[in-house]
């Protein structure tokens, strides 16, 4: 990270707004470092101070993006709720989310997938953390006798792998986008059912 980032992180956080706006308006290619300084209302030379390239510009914003990502997931993973019903309400929220925020819109796609192409270790590293954030979920339910108790962590990765084609936005737009997130809706009964022990079944809501 430049020196102006920590002496300066509000300017910092100024040239991310203004660099996401002009990616989500414009597409990555076709905004350039003068475009962001416009909206800035400060010079190239200025923006050089924090970011050294266009790239690495795009390289912060992915961690910002996932970080939200992560901070969405660690607050329902904290509701009071069942852990079958936040395993649920994870996958079918962040279905939700990458159609509306990550498919539909075509420029914010085009972000999302440069960033997954060209930052292995970023989205390795984000992928690690949704997996650490699914474990404690699953913990939570094997405490609490909703979820089998053994092989706590290889069931929490498996999860997650289940999980990814319905958050990941090119297998999204390609398979996902039209349903209305039935078959995530699907896919969550079937991964909470999968996690209990036999012949346990979900207690029946009165109407």
């Amino acid at each position: 990270m430049r020196s102006a980032s920590t002496k300066q992180p509000h300017l910092r956080d100024r040239i991310l707004e203004q660099a996401e706006r002009l990616f989500r308006a414009l597409g990555y290619a076709k905004t350039t470092v003068a475009d962001i300084a416009d909206a800035c209302t400060m010079s190239s030379a200025n923006i050089y101070r924090f970011f050294e390239s266009k790239q690495a510009i795009h390289e912060a914003l992915t961690e910002v993006i996932l970080q939200r990502m992560e901070a969405f997931a660690s607050n329902i993973a904290r509701e009071r709720r069942s852990a079958a019903e936040r395993l649920r309400r994870l996958l079918i929220e962040f279905h939700r989310m990458t159609c509306e925020q990550y498919v539909h819109e075509s420029k914010v796609h085009e972000i999302c997938t440069k960033a997954m192409a060209e930052q292995w270790s970023v989205i390795d590293a984000h992928c690690e953390r949704m997996c650490a954030i699914l474990q404690g979920i699953v913990e939570d339910g094997a405490r609490g006798g909703e979820f089998l108790d053994d092989a706590v962590e290889d069931r929490s990765r498996c999860l997650f792998n289940a999980m990814v084609p319905f958050w990941h936005p090119q297998v999204v737009a390609e398979r996902f986008a039209d349903d209305r997130g039935r078959q995530a809706g699907l896919m969550a009964d079937f991964l909470v059912a999968a996690l209990r022990p036999a012949g346990k079944v979900p207690m029946r809501k009165k109407h």
